[in-house]
């Protein structure tokens, strides 16, 4: 899935963005998590394009760097956020797809593979479409679990 003229536009992502109630040709990498989230019969926050909305709810967002929990905790399908100072909030979410290899056996992984909208190939949330990224776990910021 790929932008059309590299402008947040398209038309799968300009459907997900009016199904979100969300501005046309704004980020979307919210909006494309709200989309898989309603596919399922799942619930989705209020304001569900905004990404930050995402890590809002005490009983779902289980880690939170420096504030909660631990990144241990998570598993593949929970949605994890991505922090950038240039926002002052978290700025991009994406779903944990599969634990990356360990270094050495018996060692914690040391990175997720993550699905995301609106994302580059090396990641990032200014990107051209849907892919699969690898992430360290230091880069990710928050973890919540929306499924159920």
């Amino acid at each position: 899935m790929r932008e059309l003229t590299g402008s947040n536009d398209g038309p799968q992502i300009n459907a997900w963005q009016k199904a979100a109630g969300a501005a046309l040709y704004g980020p979307w990498c919210g909006v494309y998590q709200a989309a898989n989230q309603r596919a399922c019969g799942l619930p989705v926050p209020k304001g569900a394009a905004g990404s930050y909305n995402w890590f809002t709810d005490k009983t779902r967002t289980y880690y939170f760097t420096g504030k909660r929990g631990s990144i241990d905790s998570l598993k593949p399908g929970h949605v994890v956020g991505f922090y950038y100072a240039s926002l002052g909030r978290i700025g991009h979410i994406g779903r944990a797809v599969e634990m990356g290899r360990s270094i050495r056996k018996g060692r914690p992984a040391r990175g997720w593979y993550v699905n995301a909208g609106n994302t580059g190939r090396g990641g990032g949330r200014d990107g051209g479409g849907v892919r699969v990224v690898f992430y360290p776990s230091s880069d990710i910021s928050a973890a919540a679990n929306w499924l159920y």
